[in-house]
């Protein structure tokens, strides 16, 4: 976001010299084709002239070109001046953003306009004022210092790119330092501090090795020395995964190795495996290629989940790492929320679950695709994912977006949130657990003194020798919190299972009644 800058004829630095002046009056004056063909060809002609068109070129924002002719030099730097003219101030416009010193997400200012980061307190210099040809520079805008007014705080800025000031008042969440002192400050993210002029996607997408890295260490994904198989399918997700990982291989200490599974749906699944074996081998690293034959039917995806992950875990790799990014953890968590899931489904996934992690799980799809670009990496795309449920869910999320700024961070910020309550609730389960259980029987009556949510939490464990396959609902599970149980009800759960009131206990029965 940028400042507001207010105009002072003090502030409005050093006056051209004549020379300057009279080529700034011949740039205005050549409006025409024919006055630009003119003046470039007498740019062409004289090398002072060209040596002071492109210092004022430059000055004015142009990335100039040192093979440019007389012309194109000429329409370069009108058009530099063109743009310098038109009035736009974004700070009027309240939004989220990542800012570009320390990496810190954030949020919309809410009561007021956030025109700078609350943490480092920079700013991007980004309003174009008619007739300064210092505004729109892309720098950064430094706290220099600190002053009261009127019972407000008072940050004095200088942009580090072209030197002008500014004063902005600092806003009730700011992290001022004690005693104001500047050098307390955070300093940028991992970036120097000349990487002014790159969009926040491009800095994250630079900066997301090291993120990934600490984001390993932090959660402990895995120990050094573990084998790290990396599940490839050739989209973009995995691709990128597989390229970091092993660009970060001394970093994180894993012993990668790659799967790729052809579930023998698709044509073009075994040719996009053995693609995914070529680049493997290309690495260095040991390919493990599988392939599934999944007979259509209902399900299909379900199963085909079930099958893939019993086929990587066989392998017997330590850990077992996939692409899923922020964006994937958003659309599960609205997956599960249509469903109607309770908080074991809202929080999402999780870093690490057993043997599956997932190093991506905190950036962005747009971080991802932009590092993959920068790369150079190609990748394929599955047509298919589109028309599933989750294809549509992602179609839904530029409404959201339009809708709420930073909609997808909040709800991936929700999942987050969720499951610490989550892990709570199942350490209170735990002794519950151990207080009412007893050889895979839940003793009814401690069980009816427990709170409701808790009866829930009991019951879902009780069922846990349930097949993966075989889906048991929580409101199946809630018709037993509803009245008194008497010996010998039965209530029916899928796949012909049922949990049964016998003998003072309630027990899980199979579909053979045993």
């Amino acid at each position: 976001m940028a400042p507001r800058r207010r105009r002072s004829p003090a502030r409005a630095g050093p006056q051209p010299s004549a020379e300057v002046a009279a080529l700034e009056a011949r740039l205005t004056e050549a409006r025409s084709r024919g006055a630009v063909k003119a003046l470039g060809r007498a740019v062409d002609e004289d090398p002072e002239l060209r040596a002071r068109l492109e210092a004022l070129a430059t000055a004015r924002g142009v990335a100039v070109d040192p093979t440019w002719t007389g012309k194109k030099l000429v329409r370069a730097a009108r058009d530099r001046e063109a743009a310098s003219r038109v009035r736009t101030n974004p700070i009027r416009r309240d939004q989220a953003f990542v800012c570009l010193h320390c990496g810190e997400e954030v949020s919309a200012g809410g009561g007021h306009v956030r025109d700078h980061c609350p943490r480092c307190l920079r700013s991007r210099h980004v309003d174009e004022v008619p007739g300064d040809r210092a505004a729109a520079c892309g720098g950064l805008y430094d706290p220099v210092g600190f002053e009261r007014a009127h019972g407000e705080i008072i940050i004095r800025y200088t942009c580090r790119a072209c030197g002008v000031p500014w004063r902005g008042r600092a806003h009730a969440d700011d992290q001022v330092p004690p005693d104001f002192d500047v050098a307390a400050l955070p300093g940028p993210a991992t970036l120097p501090a000349d990487s002014t002029g790159l969009g926040a996607v491009q800095k994250r997408a630079r900066t997301l090795p090291l993120r990934v890295l600490d984001h390993i260490r932090r959660h402990r994904l895995w120990e050094k020395g573990d084998t790290v198989l990396v599940a490839v399918s050739g989209g973009l997700d995995s691709t990128v995964l597989l390229e970091l990982l092993v660009e970060l291989g001394g970093g994180h200490g894993g012993r990668l190795q790659v799967a790729s599974v052809d579930h023998g749906l698709r044509p073009e699944a075994a040719q996009e495996v053995a693609r995914v074996g070529r680049r493997a081998r290309a690495l260095g690293l040991p390919f493990h290629p599988l392939s599934l034959s999944l007979p259509p039917g209902h399900g299909l995806a379900a199963r085909a989940r079930v099958a893939r992950w019993a086929a990587l875990e066989a392998i017997g790799a330590d850990r077992i790492a996939t692409g899923h990014h922020r964006d994937d953890q958003t659309e599960t968590v609205l997956q599960h929320l249509v469903r109607g899931s309770g908080l074991r489904g809202l929080r999402g996934m999780r870093p690490s679950a057993g043997r599956r992690v997932r190093p991506l799980l905190a950036e962005p799809r747009a971080v991802v695709h932009r590092w993959a670009e920068d790369r150079g990496l190609s990748w394929v795309d599955d047509p298919s994912n589109a028309a599933t449920e989750r294809g549509r869910i992602r179609s839904l999320m530029p409404q959201l977006e339009a809708l709420r700024a930073g909609a997808a961070r909040g709800l991936a910020r929700s999942a987050r949130l969720l499951a610490r309550d989550e892990d709570l609730l199942e350490a209170l389960a735990d002794d519950a657990w151990a207080t009412a259980a007893s050889d895979g029987r839940l003793e009814l009556e401690a069980w009816t003194e427990l709170h409701p949510a808790m009866q829930l939490r009991l019951l879902l464990r009780l069922v846990e020798p349930v097949p993966h396959g075989v889906a048991v609902r929580a409101d199946q599970l809630e018709r037993l919190l509803d009245g008194p149980l008497s010996h010998g009800s039965r209530f029916g759960l899928s796949g012909g299972y049922a949990i049964a009131v016998c003998d003072g206990s309630l027990v899980l029965v199979g579909p053979s009644g045993q």
